[in-house]
């Protein structure tokens, strides 16, 4: 059943004043709900955004190629393939950021007390 809102309209100015209040909470609720809904859709997609990271294999082998730059045994190649995967990381932190600022003025937060929220450190 689609009513238009003319339609609607009319059948509410024949409501007594406590069915038209309750009618507007109702509709005020239902809003509420709609908005909390989407807000609640658009933090998960960004928490899940400020959560990505390195997959483990390249985790793992950043550790590893880490290691052996801090050992002073990298080879050439090994020092290039770290290159490209501390870029990874920095390009990973920058977009981390962004949506850090996005999530945090959803919240209306500051960035620092966001991140206290998520029990994130800088360090």
């Amino acid at each position: 059943m689609t009513l238009s809102i003319n339609t609607i309209y009319h059948e509410l100015e024949g409501l007594d004043k406590r069915s038209l209040d309750t009618f507007i909470e109702n509709i005020l609720s239902l809003r509420v709900r709609r908005e909390l809904s989407d807000r609640q859709i658009q933090e998960s997609q960004l928490l899940l955004k400020i959560n990505k990271g390195l997959s483990l294999k390249e985790s793992e082998r950043y550790q590893f190629l880490n290691q052996k730059r801090f050992d002073e045994t990298i080879s050439k190649e090994e020092y290039f393939e770290i290159e490209k995967l501390v870029e990874k990381i920095e390009k990973l932190n920058v977009n981390r950021l962004k949506y850090l600022i996005t999530l945090a003025r959803i919240r209306k937060v500051s960035v620092r007390d966001l991140m206290v929220q998520l029990n994130l450190n800088n360090g």
